[in-house]
């Protein structure tokens, strides 16, 4: 969106309000991730129970990602895939969001030129995360193998 009276982007910003937006997204993302990692033990610090299981008794998408990705910052990929299998498999691409929404606002470049913003990769993940409640409410051995 352009401002009309200067012809200039309504949330131009200078380089060094981007790098200061930089430095404070990063201080955040790494605190957050300093609290699920030391802080926030699902063993030990029981979080409330999914609203989707309680009220339907099936697992969301969702369910078993804060536990797996705690055991992925503790390098216990075997135990976080068992938790949640979406959530490790896409972890990679969170980093990689992130990591291109650094490099966007301390350039200045539009994101929309990644493919996370390709509409082909919006259905993949709609069909994935779906594929994946189905399958893991299943009453069979993988249904069984892809709960929490």
């Amino acid at each position: 969106m352009t401002d009309s009276t200067t012809g200039k982007g309504r949330w131009a910003f200078t380089l060094p309000q981007r790098a200061a937006g930089v430095v404070a997204l990063g201080l955040l993302a790494g605190l957050a991730l300093a609290a699920l990692y030391f802080r926030l033990d699902p063993a030990r610090y029981p979080f409330p129970r999914c609203p989707f299981y309680l009220l339907t008794g099936l697992y969301c998408p969702g369910c078993g990602t804060q536990r797996a990705l705690h055991a992925l910052l503790h390098g216990r990929l075997c135990q976080a895939a068992s938790l949640n299998l979406l959530a490790v498999l896409y972890a990679p691409v969170l980093v990689f969001g992130a990591a291109d929404g650094v490099r966007a606002l301390a350039t200045g470049q539009v994101r929309r030129t990644s493919f996370l913003y390709h509409p082909g990769f919006g259905w993949l993940i709609v069909i994935t995360t779906v594929l994946f409640a189905v399958l893991r409410n299943l009453p069979s051995a993988l249904g069984t193998w892809l709960a929490p």
